[in-house]
């Protein structure tokens, strides 16, 4: 997303560098074949990557593979607010520029839907290397549009329930398991005087981040089978009401909060709790960027009527129009796949979410939020709406909550014209 700098924060990739140093000695793919078969120069590859800390991880294997195959990787890197036009525009010459690239999981349904990437499972489910079954069945499908995979998975970044251990315990909290729970919590910590009581991403448009995890775990959903809004529903009332009644335990000036500001806000002011992507993990545990590393854990988010976490993340793939695909797999294969896992994560990635790193007894004495990235099958992944019009369809959403959280409108008339709005928007999804 335009303001999705919790995956390209310089801050953030320098913390992410200093995290799981506890790991044992690298395990590294047998990927000793030579160079793939396939037309174009398979001598060489060009891996398009976004600054990232899974970029920085990436391109510190590329030497090795090469090393080890006779492959060589040109990487090019774009920051990431120029980065998927650069990427449409050469998926539309259909030149081949790039056999490999990294996206955010927001732009995969424009990318299925132009067929710009190359369908994945087959080599997938035949790949012992990549191994898809060492991740959760809830986010084996992450990379998927349709009937197709077209992403591998490069980070698993669902959010989380972040909270101060030391006011909890000065207050005889417990840990929420419920949004009311969470609620009564903000509220104690607000009352009590010491700190504010939690905070949440209220600014436009990433407002419609929380909303749509707080509308999922109330009961509701953004749009049916048919692609008709349903935003105007006594769920998506009860949990814009929630949204709203949070803002009162939060710090004055909350509402103007949102994406990397909700985590300054956190790791710099005295607040009691948070709501926050897991990718933000090492810059909040690190002292050099949090005021409160020692005093600060995590959770698995709030239930609701549902038990449903929203997640974010990056993609990786193949382009359709790739000359060199076998050796863009076989790149693909050594960087993510299960051999070189805790390596990823040493070089600095955000974790893939693998269950071989998810519940590796050392990695977690070092870095315990690892757990929560093995989300349960019992647990529903709901990933931003996989829409062509994902860009209109969030604007529309966060302005008009904007409205609401201001009080220019009540939360009655902007459902509706949320409702009325979308109804359009959805009209120029192909169907």
């Amino acid at each position: 997303m335009r303001t999705r700098s919790f995956r390209r924060s310089l801050a953030l990739v320098a913390a992410l560098a200093l995290v799981l140093t506890a790991c044992g000695g690298d395990e590294t793919a047998d990927t000793t074949a030579g160079p793939a078969e396939g037309g174009g120069d398979t001598e060489k590859i060009t891996v398009f990557l976004i600054p990232s800390p899974n970029a920085t991880a990436i391109t510190a294997l590329a030497d090795d593979f090469t090393a080890e195959t006779g492959i060589e990787v040109e990487i090019s890197e774009t920051p990431y607010g120029e980065a998927h036009q650069k990427q449409i525009l050469a998926f539309q010459s259909g030149n081949g520029q790039y056999d490999v690239v990294q996206f955010d999981n927001t732009f995969l349904a424009n990318y299925g839907a132009n067929g710009f990437l190359e369908p994945l499972q087959d080599r997938i489910g035949s790949s012992d290397i990549y191994d898809i079954n060492d991740f959760s069945p809830a986010i084996q499908d992450y990379g998927d549009y349709k009937d197709d995979t077209l992403g591998l998975i490069l980070s698993t970044e669902p959010f989380l329930l972040w909270y101060r251990t030391d006011i909890y315990e000065e207050l005889g909290l417990s840990v929420p398991e419920t949004w009311d729970d969470y609620l009564a919590n903000a509220r104690a910590i607000q009352e009590s005087g010491m700190a504010d009581g939690q905070i949440l991403g209220y600014s436009t448009p990433v407002n419609a981040w929380w909303w749509y995890q707080l509308v999922w775990s109330f009961g509701g959903d953004l749009y049916d089978d048919d692609l008709n809004p349903t935003v105007n529903t006594p769920e998506a009332k009860a949990a814009t009401e929630f949204y709203v009644e949070t803002l009162e335990a939060s710090s004055d000036g909350a509402i103007s909060i949102g994406g990397d500001d909700t985590t300054n806000q956190f790791i710099s002011a005295e607040t009691g709790q948070m709501i926050q992507y897991s990718g933000y993990h090492p810059l909040v545990v690190d002292p050099e960027t949090s005021s409160f590393a020692d005093v600060i854990a995590t959770a698995r988010v709030p239930k609701g009527s549902a038990d449903v976490v929203h997640m974010a993340g990056w993609n990786i793939g193949i382009p359709a129009d790739s000359t060199n695909k076998d050796a863009a797999w076989q790149f693909l294969e050594y960087v993510m796949g299960k051999p070189n896992a805790k390596r990823f994560l040493e070089e600095g990635a955000a974790a893939p979410g693998r269950i071989s790193t998810t519940t590796d007894s050392g990695l977690l004495a070092e870095t315990p939020y690892l757990e929560l990235l093995n989300i349960p099958a019992e647990v529903r992944v709901e990933r931003y709406p996989q829409l062509t019009v994902y860009p209109e369809f969030e604007k529309t959403v966060g302005d008009i909550l904007a409205n609401i959280l201001s009080g220019q409108t009540s939360i009655d008339d902007g459902l509706a014209e949320m409702q009325e709005k979308l109804t359009d928007v959805l009209a120029a999804e192909p169907r």
